[in-house]
C-alpha cells in the first residue's frame, strides 16, 4: 500500500492550534472519525497514546510519526498538521514538534499495511529539504504532493 492509496488534502490541517501531543493525538483523530476512517475516538486515542508509552514517536528534526492499530479503524488514512506553535513531544532529540504525521491502521492489517506506510513516510521525512518545504507549506494540495 502507497502514501498516496490513504493520503489526501481532507486529512491536511495547517497551523492547528493546541497546546500539547495529547490534543494534537486527539484532534487529528476527530478529523478521522468525521471522515468515517474510525469508529470510535477514545479507542483510537488510547492506541496511539499506548504507543507512546512504549516508545517516543518523536523522531527529531521536528517531526512526530504517532500510530495506532485498532479495531475501531475502517481502513488505513494518514493524516497531516502543521503545528501554528511547536509542541513537546518527548522527541528523541528532546526537541518539540511541528510536523505530524499520524497513521491509522485497522487491527487486521498491523503487519504489512502498517510497515509500508510507516516506511515510506519516515524515508521521505529524512530528507531535510522536504522537511522544511512541508514545515513553510500553506497550501493542503502541495502537501499531498510532498508526500506522494
Amino acid at each position: 500500500m502507497k502514501v498516496l492509496e490513504v493520503f489526501n488534502s481532507s486529512r491536511v490541517l495547517l497551523d492547528l492550534e493546541v497546546s500539547s501531543r495529547d490534543a494534537v493525538i486527539k484532534e487529528l483523530a476527530e478529523l478521522l472519525y468525521a471522515q468515517k476512517v474510525i469508529t470510535d475516538v477514545k479507542m483510537y486515542v488510547d492506541s496511539v497514546l499506548e504507543r507512546e508509552v512504549h516508545s517516543t514517536t518523536g523522531v527529531g528534526n521536528g517531526i512526530a510519526i504517532p500510530h495506532g492499530k485498532s479495531a475501531c479503524v475502517n481502513r488505513p488514512a494518514i493524516v497531516f498538521a502543521k503545528m501554528a506553535k511547536s509542541v513537546e513531544w518527548q522527541s528523541l532529540d528532546d526537541k518539540p514538534v511541528d510536523i505530524v504525521v499520524m497513521l491509522a491502521i485497522p487491527d487486521s492489517e498491523k503487519g504489512t499495511t502498517h510497515l509500508s506506510l510507516f516506511s515510506e513516510i519516515a524515508v521521505k521525512l529524512m530528507d531535510e529539504d522536504l522537511v522544511e518545504k512541508l514545515k513553510k507549506v500553506t497550501d493542503t494540495n502541495e502537501v499531498v504532493e510532498l508526500l506522494s
